[in-house]
């Protein structure tokens, strides 16, 4: 969770706590890790602003000071949303592939249904290619 706060990848904490990435992987999904790791990650996100919330009953948990803003913020490039775009219509057309299974239609009209449901809309496309032209 702190981690996330700032928006680290986990070679940044890595890096900024001066211990290996298999140890931040290791100890985010509850593995072990030695107590001196622990304590380096700790404090480089400490020292990165994270307030650590001790036990109370509730649960023990993280924060971030008032108004505080990360340093870094993640941006997702264009080759990036495209291949997430692409994989989530694919992920869609499976989808529709499943639902439609029993349903009473021709292969055509299942390929039509499916086409509409998971092809990138034509004012996407359009707007898409407006911005290429403009740079």
């Amino acid at each position: 969770m702190a981690r996330a706060a700032l928006n680290w990848s986990m070679p940044e904490l890595a890096q900024r706590a001066g211990v290996g990435v298999n140890t931040v992987n290791r100890f985010e999904a509850g593995q072990d890790a030695r107590m001196s790791s622990v304590e380096k990650m700790q404090a480089a996100l400490s020292e990165a602003g994270v307030i650590f919330i001790a036990e109370n009953g509730e649960g023990a948990g993280v924060r971030l000071p008032k108004g505080f803003m990360p340093a870094t913020v993640p941006t997702a490039s264009h080759a990036s949303l495209k291949v997430r775009a692409s994989t989530v219509r694919a992920g869609a057309a499976r989808a529709a592939d499943r639902a439609m299974s029993d349903m009473d239609a021709s292969p055509e009209e299942k390929t039509e249904r499916r086409e509409r449901l998971t092809n990138e809309p034509d004012v996407v496309r359009k707007a898409r290619s407006k911005s290429r032209d403009a740079s």
